[in-house]
């Protein structure tokens, strides 16, 4: 059975994060365990049990709020209070639950003062071994269009395709998969035969081959015209990532801010480089054990 850590620090962003994943669980028969950070609360037992029923209150509110009654009975909750901050601690949680799936509320930080701000959940995909899901705010269905984009040629295709299809278990659900390539187009056929191996592995995908300019907003120009509910991210990028959720993109309404967005756990460990655009430290790709 799949499940699903919502980390939850009582914000309007957590608890959307949490009725989005409500919608999860119910489509994919999945456990949701809320995790908090509350490293005070081992000091005392009664610490303890009152985060813990603070837990089971938020989880039992939304229950009934957004579902009938016999569908909110059909979830299954449980709850992890954290002694290490998070992000950081989430790793060891998704290893010792198996998780799924992290499901997080996204906030928007200035990405130049990331550090400062305490690794916000835009760090996610780097911090975790398994996909991270980040809800805006907003009233948010599943997906019955997803938008999906990798370089193809580097992504493990026939390990992650199959595994986002999975959480549109639904029919009708439609697919788009977007592979770009650079201007001078030496690198084209290299990414059309890396997009056709991919479509072939979800054949009821369309897939679409274009010209780059700027990835993130090609990217986000293209589910905007195709409607997209769900955006699905797999780069080897961790600037690229932070990137997409920079408040700049506030100033213009940004497609990719509407949406939730799926993001591949293939951005790790960061380099002894810093990035021009943000001042942070991108990240490369080094393995981890994948759970999902």
């Amino acid at each position: 059975m799949p499940t699903l850590l919502v980390p939850i620090d009582f914000t309007p962003a957590s608890e959307n994060a949490l009725r989005y994943a409500n919608k999860l669980a119910l489509r994919l028969g999945a456990d949701v365990v809320l995790v908090q950070a509350a490293p005070d609360a081992y000091l005392l037992p009664e610490r303890q049990e009152n985060a813990l029923q603070r837990l089971r209150a938020l989880a039992e509110r939304l229950r009934y709020q957004q579902l009938t009654r016999q569908n909110g009975r059909r979830i299954s909750y449980h709850y992890h209070l954290c002694s290490e901050p998070l992000p950081e601690g989430l790793q060891v949680l998704v290893q010792g639950y198996r998780a799924s799936l992290v499901v997080a509320g996204l906030t928007l930080t200035d990405c130049a003062a990331a550090r400062a701000a305490g690794e916000p959940v835009t760090r996610l995909p780097e911090l975790v071994s398994c996909p991270v899901l980040l809800v805006p705010p907003g009233h948010h269905e599943l997906a019955r269009r997803v938008a999906f984009t990798a370089d193809f040629a580097r992504l493990d295709a026939a390990h992650w395709l199959p595994r986002v299809a999975a959480f549109t278990r639904a029919s009708g659900v439609c697919f788009d998969l977007v592979q770009f390539y650079a201007a001078d187009r030496r690198e084209w056929p290299a990414a059309q035969m890396a997009l056709q191996h991919a479509t072939a592995l979800l054949p009821d995908a369309t897939p679409h081959l274009l010209p780059e300019e700027d990835l993130l907003e090609d990217f986000s120009e293209f589910a905007e015209q195709r409607q997209a509910q769900l955006l699905v991210l797999g780069t080897t990028d961790g600037c690229l990532t932070r990137r997409y959720f920079s408040p700049r993109y506030r100033l213009t309404a940004a497609y990719h801010l509407r949406v939730p967005v799926l993001v591949l756990p293939l951005a790790r460990q960061p380099s002894a480089a810093r990035c021009a655009r943000c001042g942070l430290l991108p990240a490369v790709a080094t393995p981890l054990p994948l759970t999902f």
